[in-house]
């Protein structure tokens, strides 16, 4: 029930289900290859944790790696729940897991991949199960992970609680939207909380919150790209795609990342994709535009339809821009 599921760039799929996994062959509708199992307690319904792949980047030749995150042991109100991670590079000759530990123990954990290349882990609880009010101990901070050193942070915390069918998704401006929440059979309103209820503990959710990560926080937001055009709305990877945009900076690091947000239901998010295209040497005219031509990497597939191009110019995202990938 609920297994993650990740598209690889060999067109081949993930299927993550309890501590098991494999790769497999949709066209011929087998099994590749089998995964070693993943150490930890239970990662899927009604324990589930987070799952992403992460970034794929030519500093990591674009091989694909997936991080699996939390999960919890039993489904009852004092199910102790699981700080380890786990990445795993599936399409490597002998894949192994390579173990971590968020600061904190979490189930229903969700993972969003954002554009300065680290992961934003939120939302979720310390103690319990997922559905009929067992989950306990509500998760309010905002961790980063950062995939290059492999290293945990505490950005942020929220007062919401946000537990069973919970969402976070990547905003067209480069921040995360935080929303819903219902750990109860039932729908409850606040003014139905009831401390000594468990079926009652926490509302049903209607707030909506925005984080805004590092990237757009201080003057940041005022060093974005901007105006930012693309000639053709379709792409292909065989085709180029050139962009236009304005800076009101020199441009001396630049970014091209083609996003999809992927799927969210019951707290699990998966399919999310987000490649560092390449691109060739970016050219600036004397009244401040930059073009620059971007390119799929070679052997790298991704399912056809509608994705988002960001420009993350010196570091700043501008407005992310909608484009169609056809194979």
């Amino acid at each position: 029930m609920y297994p993650f599921l990740h598209l690889l760039p060999d067109g081949s799929l993930f299927i993550f289900a309890d501590r098991s996994s494999e790769t497999f062959d949709v066209t011929s509708s087998r099994t590749i290859e089998t995964m070693p199992e993943l150490p930890g307690l239970h990662r899927t319904y009604p324990n589930t944790g987070g799952s992403v792949m992460l970034p794929l980047h030519r500093s990591n030749n674009y091989e694909p790696e997936i991080m699996i995150c939390g999960g919890g042991q039993a489904q009852a109100v004092d199910s102790l729940c699981d700080a380890t991670c786990g990445r795993l590079r599936p399409l490597s000759s002998k894949p192994k897991w390579q173990m971590t530990s968020m600061p904190e123990p979490r189930g229903m954990v969700e993972a969003v991949l954002l554009l300065d290349g680290t992961v934003l882990w939120l939302n979720g609880y310390q103690q319990g199960a997922q559905g009929f009010g067992l989950a306990t101990e509500p998760a309010l901070e905002a961790l980063i992970y950062d995939p290059e050193a492999s290293k945990w942070s505490v950005h942020g915390k929220s007062r919401i609680p946000r537990l069973y069918h919970s969402v976070a998704l990547l905003m067209l401006d480069g921040t995360v939207l935080v929303a819903s929440s219902n750990p109860n059979e039932m729908p409850v309103t606040i003014d139905q909380v009831d401390g000594n209820d468990q079926q009652k503990a926490f509302p049903t959710e209607f707030r909506i919150e925005s984080y805004t990560p590092v990237y757009l926080k201080g003057n940041n937001a005022s060093r974005r790209p901007t105006d930012v055009k693309l000639l053709d709305r379709t792409f292909a990877a065989n085709s180029s795609c050139e962009i236009e945009f304005s800076s009101v900076e020199d441009v001396e690091s630049l970014d091209i990342v083609l996003y999809s947000g992927g799927f969210v239901t019951h707290s699990l998010h998966m399919g999310q994709v987000m490649v560092y295209l390449e691109h060739s040497s970016w050219e600036t005219s004397n009244a401040g535009r930059t073009k620059v031509q971007a390119y799929m990497p070679d052997g790298v597939k991704i399912a056809p339809g509608p994705y988002v191009v960001y420009i993350v110019a010196n570091g700043v995202p501008g407005i992310g821009q909608f484009v169609t990938f056809k194979l």
